[in-house]
């Protein structure tokens, strides 16, 4: 009995432990969480510190009724952390995806988007809650009875009732509960879309906020997920799955849908002409503005009826191939589509041109115009898209495999890019689309941040992924070449105090091989005597090379480089036959100039990636001594890598040079290089999409948050964005194939059933 009892001590006392370092878990947790909050109010909001209180800051966001809110989300957070088991089956039932996404949509529309601009301009602010207090100041005589209740109580309500309603929809499957959210998502989004035209039309001036029409579109995907909740018949959401069936249902029509939604607001809503001098056209009125002038034949009969006669073929051709999948009504549309995009394009010329010599002081050729022209070349594109879909897919279907055979077949690349070809080329279609006809649109400071910022930076990333992601070797000097081609294209302009010969001087775009065989050298110089080194070694050398060529331009004992002061490089010009271009007078040339040098290194790129060299680096990435004793010549092979990565910012540094003029060795720092290693990693490393995709977002983030919280803060969200992926997708943001199977496996995770019952019979 006294060994009985004495056991029975010890396994209670080993149970309260147990229980206690649970305890001592979850509490950590529920600090971690609280204390996240804290630091969540802190950092969203427009409050910040001062050099002589350093609690202004704390002040704000802490010793307010704000906090509690903050604090609310680290106790949800924590009980999704600790009761994730329970709730992760119900996180994955049909609905509870798009009710994340609306909430999310939703939530962005109404705290960082202008809601009004003529607001914006006045005051600095023209989000949801400065638009409710101009609302709440204006006498409600001059208003609609709904636009007040809407900006002050009813916009954030709807959200918060329309998310619990939707989470028990998805819990319980009560139909009454989904089409109550449904109901009241349709309604918030009829009232947000009445409550700013009513804005609108009381406050005046020229408006082109997009808050609105995001507030809407993210009401209406919680409505769908009321009625998905209640109306699926599986118990797991796969929105691949649902995707699939949309896309496959009539291939093509949601392409339709689509450029029949977006068609319709430019040629119904959206301005063509003079968005700044207060007459902000739409397209009738373009018409009727430019009955009377010199704008040419084409151009008059397009704002007459070529330009709706256009879309409404466009749109009856596209509808009816898809509904129909019909071949011939397919290539009817598309080459409507390739004439509209193609006519749209030069009516917009000849009116700009017109107006140009109206009004000089609007500026040159394509400084009068809003975005109704380039929305309409869009349309016509998206349309060109589905009925590229229509022809892929019934020419995939003439070769189908019979359903007997489809089993036996292996399912490797070849047949998954075969499967996925369908939707993968109108996808391109439309990508291509935005890139020549999104960048017009955008207003002067964003497309200088395209193309100055971040177009440049994603061809410097591309080049450092063939070095670190492909072949896997750490390069911290990376910048160093970036400079080389700068100064090289300094050099054969004559712009360095050193002057090339008369026979060598060139325009800036002709010293593109000059810069690309230079950084060419420097790569095999700096490669050649270091690339027996690995690891860390190898990164601090690259890292002091950086900083040598930083120090040499700087100083420039020679006399060489112009010292600290720096080269001021002219505009480059092509002079081409007929064809005459002159950058440097708008930044959308320097744009569509970096499109076709940006489309030449990717092509390039994707056919080395899968050459024998390009196994051949994977192979040094993945084991370096194996891969030798394989028969690589690991040596040249590293080298080539180097001397292919330098190339690439050569030709980046002359994009650089040309576009700023004037430059100095203060731009090329050790920060910049490590900048760039952080965006091929953010984005996946050894992925061609991942480099660009990380470059884009790490460049674009910091400007969006200019407007949006205090300079101090911008770099601390930028490491909260970075922190979160390592954790949550240390593979990063679009992983190559072969990176992702490394940290997740060639197969996704069978469940816990299949894999307890053959370990419990010793299998």
């Amino acid at each position: 009995m006294t060994a009985t009892s004495t056991r029975r001590e010890e396994v209670q006392e080993l149970r309260t432990s147990r229980l206690s370092e649970t305890q001592r878990t979850l509490l950590k947790r529920l600090v971690a969480c609280l204390f996240g909050g804290v630091v969540l109010a802190m950092m969203v909001g427009t409050q910040e510190g001062s050099q002589d209180d350093f609690g202004i800051s704390f002040h704000h966001a802490v010793l307010r009724p704000r906090i509690f809110v903050f604090l609310v989300i680290g106790l949800v957070i924590f009980g999704l952390i600790t009761f994730w088991s329970v709730v992760k089956p119900y996180a994955r039932r049909p609905g509870m995806l798009p009710l994340l996404i609306g909430f999310l949509v939703v939530v962005a529309a109404q705290t960082i988007m202008n809601w009004f601009d003529p607001l914006a301009s006045s005051s600095g602010d023209g989000k949801f809650n400065a638009v409710r207090d101009a609302v709440d100041k204006t006498a409600s005589s001059r208003l609609e009875w709904y636009t007040s209740p809407f900006f002050d109580w009813f916009a954030w309500t709807a959200l918060i009732v329309g998310a619990v309603l939707c989470g028990f929809a998805v819990v319980t499957r009560l139909r009454l509960l989904g089409y109550l959210t449904a109901a009241l998502g349709v309604v918030a989004a009829a009232l947000a879309y009445l409550a700013h035209d009513d804005v609108v039309s009381v406050g005046g001036g020229a408006d082109h906020s997009l808050g609105v029409y995001t507030g809407v579109i993210g009401f209406l995907i919680m409505a769908g997920a009321g009625i998905t909740a209640v109306h699926s018949r599986s118990d797991i959401g796969n929105w691949r799955v649902f995707l699939e069936r949309v896309m496959s249902f009539r291939p093509g029509l949601p392409f339709a849908i689509v450029g029949l939604i977006y068609g319709l607001f430019a040629y119904l809503n959206d301005c063509w002409f003079d968005p700044t001098g207060g007459l902000n056209a739409d397209f009738a009125k373009t018409g009727d503005a430019y009955n009377g002038t010199a704008i040419s034949s084409l151009a008059k009969q397009y704002l007459d009826w070529l330009g709706w006669t256009l879309f409404l073929v466009a749109l009856v051709a596209t509808l009816a191939a898809t509904v129909l999948r019909n071949l011939a009504l397919a290539v009817v549309a598309a080459v409507v589509s390739v004439a509209g995009v193609v006519l749209t394009f030069f009516a917009l010329k000849s009116m700009t041109e017109v107006a140009a010599q109206v009004v000089p002081a609007k500026g040159s050729a394509w400084k009068n115009l809003g975005v109704g022209g380039f929305a309409a070349c869009i349309t016509f594109t998206i349309f060109g898209a589905a009925a590229a879909q229509v022809l892929l897919a019934r020419s995939r279907a003439g070769r189908k495999v019979p359903d007997r055979l489809e089993p036996t077949l292996p399912i490797t690349k070849a047949v998954r890019q075969a499967r996925g070809s369908a939707l993968g080329i109108p996808l391109l279609v439309i990508v291509t689309g935005l890139a020549l006809f999104y960048p017009p649109m955008l207003p002067t400071h964003w497309q200088d941040v395209l193309v100055g910022q971040v177009g440049v930076y994603v061809l410097l990333a591309l080049g450092l992924n063939v070095v670190v992601g492909w072949a896997g070797l750490l390069d911290l000097g990376y910048i160093a070449f970036y400079e080389v081609g700068a100064y090289t294209t300094a050099y054969f302009t004559g712009s360095l105090p050193v002057k090339p010969p008369s026979w060598l001087d060139f325009k800036p775009l002709a010293t593109i091989p000059f810069a690309i065989v230079a950084c060419l050298i420097a790569g095999v110089l700096l490669g050649a005597p270091t690339l027996r080194l690995r690891g860390d070694y190898l990164a601090i050398v690259t890292l002091g090379f950086g900083e040598i060529v930083q120090v040499v331009a700087t100083n420039d004992p020679g006399g060489f480089t112009g010292g600290p002061q720096g080269p001021n490089v002219p505009h480059p010009s092509l002079h081409l036959g007929g064809l005459n271009i002159t950058w440097g007078q708008d930044l959308l040339p320097y744009w569509y100039l970096l499109l076709v040098i940006l489309v030449i290194v990717i092509v390039l790129f994707y056919r080395l990636e899968g050459s024998r060299l390009g196994r051949a680096w994977a192979a040094i990435r993945e084991d370096e001594v194996a891969a030798q004793a394989s028969g690589v010549n690991t040596f040249r092979v590293k080298l080539l890598a180097f001397a292919i990565g330098a190339s690439t910012s050569g030709l980046a540094g002359v994009f650089f040079a040309s576009k700023v003029g004037y430059f100095d060795p203060t731009l090329f720092t050790l920060q910049a290089s490590i900048l760039i290693v952080a965006y091929v990693v953010f984005g996946g490393m050894g992925s061609l999409a991942g480099a660009m995709a990380g470059a884009a977002v790490l460049t674009w983030l910091p400007e969006f948050l200019k407007a949006q919280v205090p300079s101090d803060d911008r770099q601390m969200w930028v490491g909260a964005l970075v922190l979160a992926m390592m954790i949550f997708r240390p593979a990063g943001l679009l992983p190559a194939r072969r990176r992702k199977a490394e940290l997740e496996g060639l197969d996704s995770p069978r469940s816990a059933e299949i894999g307890a019952v053959p370990a419990s019979e010793g299998l």
